[in-house]
């Protein structure tokens, strides 16, 4: 089925806040037909397009990628429960298939090459009464690059996290990893092997954008990254922190329209022939192991998108 997280869309009232938090957060710059894109170090493609609408923010559209055979299923998947294919939704948008989840939000899901992150050299570091690093400093520079490697996963809300969870697990054949008392969350990932999650769903009065994150390669880069986003003047939403879904480390900032970005680092990985233990967490121990801010802010889970 599928087998990655392209790139996720959102229509702004206007492009030049975007660009300046994209490229803040440590993104690079492309422009489009009457959008912009951003993508990571490294990437091919773009992994965030700002669409201009000169209406409030929205969710637009998110893009996941397959083989030629996945498509072929997922279409077949699309008539048999009579879910109507779209036109693309821009000039330059990606071909494959369009069509529109349980809430009514755009999925585009295309044929793309499955591209593996390229490794990197893991870091001594020394533990109590292991020794790994002698002779040598451990403390990075204050000029190392700092700047995300990927975009890792993304949270929707939803009125309905049940319905939602159960559209992405049928139809693209994404696996629940946990999710939250009371169906407040659930939190899918890809059908092979797969990070702990890639989409999240959020209960909320409504569909709408939560936030998306991006990998850091290690607390430090993350830490300077943050530095880089609050030295241009944006906002610190929640974190440092360690969330208990996931297990990864997080750090998030408010973008110019209330919605998230986030960077992360080590979060869980999960084989494809594994038997994940789906754990149905608190709200506590799930969100969060520690954080240097405590909980998470009172309007951590609320949607702008509904005002």
């Amino acid at each position: 089925m599928i087998h990655s997280l392209r790139h996720f869309a959102l229509s702004v009232p206007d492009l030049t806040p975007g660009a300046d938090f994209y490229q803040a957060f440590g993104l690079n710059l492309a422009e489009r037909d009457g959008a912009l894109g951003f993508r990571s170090d490294g990437r091919d493609h773009d992994e965030v397009i700002l669409i201009e609408t000169g209406r409030d923010r929205r969710f637009h559209h998110i893009s996941f990628g397959t083989d030629a055979a996945g498509l072929a299923a997922i279409a077949g998947r699309l008539e048999e429960r009579g879910i109507h294919r779209l036109d693309p939704p821009l000039p330059d948008a990606p071909d494959g298939l369009w069509f529109r989840d349980a809430d009514g939000n755009l999925v585009n899901v295309t044929v793309a090459e499955k591209k593996a992150q390229p490794a990197e050299p893991a870091p001594s570091i020394n533990r109590p009464g292991l020794v790994t690093r002698a002779g040598v400093r451990g403390c990075p520079s204050r000029d190392i690059p700092a700047r995300p490697r990927r975009l890792g996963h993304m949270i929707l809300f939803t009125a309905d996290v049940a319905r939602m969870r159960n559209f992405y697990r049928d139809v693209l054949g994404m696996k629940v990893s946990d999710t939250i008392v009371d169906e407040y969350a659930a939190f899918l990932r890809l059908p092979g092997d797969s990070d702990h999650h890639v989409l999240g769903l959020l209960k909320s009065g409504g569909p709408g954008f939560h936030h998306a994150s991006f990998e850091m390669g290690s607390i430090d880069e993350a830490a300077l990254g943050a530095q880089r986003v609050f030295g241009k003047g944006y906002r610190h939403a929640w974190g440092p922190g360690r969330h208990g879904v996931g297990s990864n480390y997080f750090h998030y900032f408010r973008d110019p329209w209330n919605g998230m970005a986030e960077y992360y680092f080590d979060i869980d990985f999960v084989p494809a022939d594994f038997e994940w233990p789906v754990t149905d967490w608190t709200k506590k121990d799930g969100m969060f192991l520690w954080s240097a801010d405590g909980p998470p802010p009172s309007d951590f889970g609320h949607n702008y998108e509904l005002g």
